[in-house]
């Protein structure tokens, strides 16, 4: 019979514990949605729970089984770029067609998933039958060219980082991806907005060269 772990690492046991993509949408929709309580029928609170879902893929890290292997892997940015999450996150559809209904999300990166999603709101709810959150309104601004936006977001991230640079890293992350053109540079800002408050430094390397690389991609793609 195997030792048992001492109850002191039951926290990090928990933090780390998988939830299927659909019953993390289902615990996020209460906090991110404006009325939780009120009643919707049934379509409409699938369509809730499909665009919360949505929105998690774009900013939490997700994982898979693949055939054969009991151990889930983290998608890649390049695989979940133009994928479709359907039937109220049961089902993930990658563009070369390879489907999967297994999907999770790990607890730790699903708390900081929905402190990000509090902030920067839930696009995919609008037209769902919840009532969009309100915003303060802000002056409209020019957009800055995202790999300036990147350049600055890279000078704020070296250490020593103060509270106050994180969240400017983080605004402007949120920039980036609210006028991005690709799914996959919103993909990656958003993950890179993860790893900036987790403080996850191999993450945060790995994000912030592959964001910057697929900027590069879309700037070669126009010429």
């Amino acid at each position: 019979m195997p030792p048992r772990k001492p109850m002191n690492d039951l926290p990090d046991r928990i933090r780390g514990e998988h939830l299927g993509l659909c019953v993390a949408a289902h615990l996020s929709r209460t906090q991110l949605v404006a009325d939780p309580l009120q009643r919707y029928d049934g379509q409409h609170l699938m369509d809730m729970v499909e665009g919360v879902a949505r929105a998690l893929v774009k900013v939490a890290p997700l994982y898979v089984r693949d055939n054969g292997v009991d151990a889930p892997r983290e998608l890649t940015a390049a695989e979940l770029d133009g994928a479709a999450v359907q039937e109220a996150g049961r089902l993930l559809v990658l563009r070369d067609g390879r489907r999967y209904t297994s999907m999770t999300i790990k607890r730790i990166d699903l708390r900081q998933a929905i402190a990000i999603l509090k902030a920067t709101g839930v696009p995919e709810l609008h037209g769902s039958g919840a009532r969009p959150q309100a915003q303060a309104a802000k002056p409209a601004a020019p957009v800055e060219d995202p790999s300036v936006t990147l350049a600055r977001i890279e000078a704020l991230l070296r250490r020593p980082r103060l509270a106050h640079q994180l969240d400017e890293a983080s605004r402007a992350l949120v920039s980036i991806a609210r006028h991005a053109e690709r799914g996959r540079v919103a993909n990656l800002a958003m993950q890179l907005m993860s790893a900036v408050h987790e403080s996850n430094e191999e993450r945060l390397a790995l994000l912030l060269a592959q964001l910057r690389g697929a900027l590069d991609e879309t700037v070669q793609s126009e010429r």
